[in-house]
Parts: C-alpha cells; structure tokens; sequence
C-alpha cells in the first residue's frame, strides 16, 4: 500500500476572518463594560473616601460639645469685650495675636494659644508649618470663606477661598491616622492635583510643601500660595458660619439685605451644630470640589480666563499673577448640569448630587417665590445675595454650559434651615 501523507487541519481564510470578526466584536462589547466597571470602582472609592471623611469630621465634633471645625477663633467677631465687631478680619486676626499669641494686652498666663486656621501635619523633613502671624496676611487659612467684598476679605485677593476646602486640616487628620496626606482626601479622579502629589506622597503621610511654606531645603514644592493641597472634598461654608449670615429673604427683602458679613456679627463664626439642622437629608456636608463624574470636556477647566478672579487663570507656574497645578486648573463641580459630585449630607447618607437637578430644585423655589424671571431679586435654594458673589455665586462664569448653580458653597438658610434638593416623597 503506497504511503499517503496525512494531511493536517488548517482554517481557511474565511474562517480566520469570522474568527478575527468574532474576537473584535467581543472586544468591542467587552471594552466598554470594564471602562464602566472601572469608573464606578472609582465612584465606590470616591464614596468610601468621603464616608471615612465625614466619620473624622464627626469625631472632631464629638470632642468640641457638637461642633465642626472651621478655623476660625470663636471670639474673632466679637473680641474679648465686643470690641472686635466690625473690624475687618484682618484686623480681628491681629487683634488676636496680639492678645493670645505675643501675650501682649495681659494674654492669659506664660503659653502662647494653638494658632488658628489651616495646620498642616509635619513635612517629609520633619518640619510644621503654621500659618504666619507675624505678618497676619493668611486671612484665607483661617476663615471659613473669603468674600468679594466686606469685612471678611483675603488680603492676598483670594476670594472664594477658605478653610473650607481644607478637610485635610491636622484638626481632622488627627482622627485619619494623623496623617494630613492621607489617600482618602482625594478623589481618585481628581488626577489634576494627585498627579502633584506623586512627587511627595509617602508611607509616613508627611505633608507636601507648597511655596508658601518659604525655604524648601531641596522639597519639592507644589507650586501653590497655601500651606497645604486642598483636598478633593470640600465643606459647605454655609455650615461654617453662624446660619444667620446666609438667612433666606423676606418676600419683601432682596438677596443683599438677607445676607450678613460674619464679621460684623458678634457670633458670626460661631456656627450652628447638626442637631439644629432641620432638614439633614436634603443639606449638603461635604462634597467633590471639582468636576470629575460625568467629564465630557478635558481635566483643565477651559474658561477660567472669564473668572472675575485672576489668581486662577491657568496659565502656568512661571506666571507670578496666577497659579494653578502645572499649568492647569480643573473645573469646579458647578461647571455643567452633567456634574454629579459625591456628596456627603448633614444626615450622613452618601449620594451623586446631580447639578442638573438641583439647578431644576433652584428654579421650583424660585417660581414659588415669585422670583424665577427676576435675577436681581431671585429667591431659590442658592443664595443670591453672598458678598462678591452675587448673581454668578460660585464661579460660575466659568462654568462649561448653561449650568447655574451654586448650593453647598451659597446654601440660603445654611445649616439649620437650608436645603441644596428638595425632597422627592
């Protein structure tokens, strides 16, 4: 019998282009899904970060008889004998160093106070930085919030700045393993401040220096005016200040009659604790500062040279009128009504804020005020009337679309009676 070569098995073309169509096609389903499962991992991330925020800040509260912190001495709008009302912070700031810290002005006994403000954790060398009150400039780390006008002003031109955007405080970190630079601070897609921190993150949690911390040593230094990073959380300044200050108006009353400068106010730092919050579920805690679920746009907010306030522009670290982070600055959660930042409420439950419907919450008030076609005198769940602010309330010139919303930084009626969305049973 002749021998027959056995032949192996081969695919055809054909077959290897169905195979190769199959492969695509399954690629091209399975991509999308674990882009999806990725991002909500980081959503979930997102959520247990500022979870583990809130449990630090409830802790600080539990330790200061129901109380959050905000920076600011308790007496800094009143003074010793009432005597401090009216000034400008500023002043107030000096006025209180010079009696509590100098121990000029028969300052209590042979200890000088904790300085007020933000107090960052000690520098990768060891080093604790203090805000400077010497020159007593750093207004924006001690106040809750910075106005555009009024008496409680950043000397330095930063308004809308604030402690508030500093949860990362040592106040706070004491309670996350005392660790100002803890993970948990930041978003996982806040990539435009954490891309900075790569450079001085490490396993003992020391705090990055900034260039407003002076003489470095060789650190590296994130090229910002503050003592630290701001965390990717932020709280409501509203909660910050006594509720008064950002009371709703009267149907005879506008927005700027309604709103009072802490300053001018004995108690205006003094800020109401969350078992006088009357609508806990609907009023904001903490939220994402910026602009990172739903992102259609780049990570660099594209409209910053509209800001009234120059500081922000991103145009570089070698520009001496500005900063931002490398050059870019990220847009604020206010920037679209496709924006959903992970909030935390005053009743602790964990949620995406849609900017789209609160915006649409906003306008319903307004209608039922009779106020919905008059800017001037709008009367929503935002609060028109905040000093500098007004109409465009949290930047929103710079927003990305038609988006027009400012709770949690303008909340009327603030912590005891104010809402960010309305209840939808």
């Amino acid at each position: 019998m002749p021998n027959r070569m056995k032949t192996r098995p081969a695919f055809t073309l054909v077959e290897l282009l169905v195979v190769i169509s199959i492969i695509s096609l399954l690629v091209g389903i399975l991509l999308p899904a674990i882009s999806r499962a990725r991002d909500n991992a980081m959503v979930g991330q997102s959520k247990s970060n500022i979870r583990n925020v809130r449990v630090a800040a409830d802790m600080y509260m539990n330790d200061h008889k129901g109380r959050g912190w905000n920076g600011t001495p308790n007496i800094l709008s009143r003074g010793p004998e009432g005597e401090w009302t009216d000034l400008t912070a500023q002043n107030a700031l000096i006025a209180w160093r010079n009696r509590y810290w100098t121990m000029e002005q028969g300052g209590s006994g042979n200890k000088m106070t904790i300085p007020p403000g933000v107090q960052p954790c000690e520098t990768t060398l060891g080093r604790q930085w203090f805000v400077d009150l010497q020159s007593c400039d750093e207004v924006d780390q001690v106040v809750p919030y910075c106005y555009g006008e009024g008496l409680t002003t950043s000397p330095r031109g930063y308004a809308r700045q604030g402690t508030y955007r500093f949860p990362n405080t040592r106040q706070i970190a004491e309670y996350m393993e005392d660790k100002c630079y803890n993970k948990v601070f930041w978003s996982p897609k806040d990539r435009v401040i954490t891309r900075e921190l790569q450079y001085c993150w490490d396993a003992e949690g020391g705090t990055c220096a900034t260039t407003l911390n002076g003489d470095l040593d060789g650190e590296y230094a994130v090229d910002i005016p503050m003592l630290m990073v701001p965390s990717s959380y932020a709280f409501s300044p509203p909660n910050m200040v006594n509720s008064y200050c950002y009371r709703k108006p009267k149907p005879d009353e506008s927005p700027n009659e309604a709103f009072t400068d802490p300053m001018s106010l004995p108690g205006g730092f003094r800020q109401n604790t969350l078992a006088q919050c009357k609508f806990s579920s609907n009023k904001t805690y903490l939220m994402e500062m910026h602009w990172l679920q739903n992102l259609t746009t780049g990570e660099c907010g594209a409209r910053w040279a509209d800001s009234t306030y120059t500081y922000h522009y991103p145009a570089g670290d070698d520009n001496e009128d500005t900063w931002s982070y490398d050059g870019c600055y990220p847009h604020y959660f206010n920037a679209s009504w496709r924006s959903s930042p992970v909030t935390a409420f005053c009743d602790g439950h964990i949620e995406q804020l849609s900017t789209e419907l609160a915006e649409k919450h906003d306008y319903v008030v307004a209608g039922q005020n009779g106020s919905a076609g008059d800017v001037a005198d709008y009367k929503g769940l935002w609060h028109r009337g905040v000093a500098g602010d007004g109409q465009n309330g949290f930047f929103i010139e710079c927003r990305s679309d038609w988006a027009q919303w400012s709770g949690h930084t303008h909340t009327a009626g603030a912590m005891t009676e104010g809402v960010d969305l309305l209840s939808e049973n």
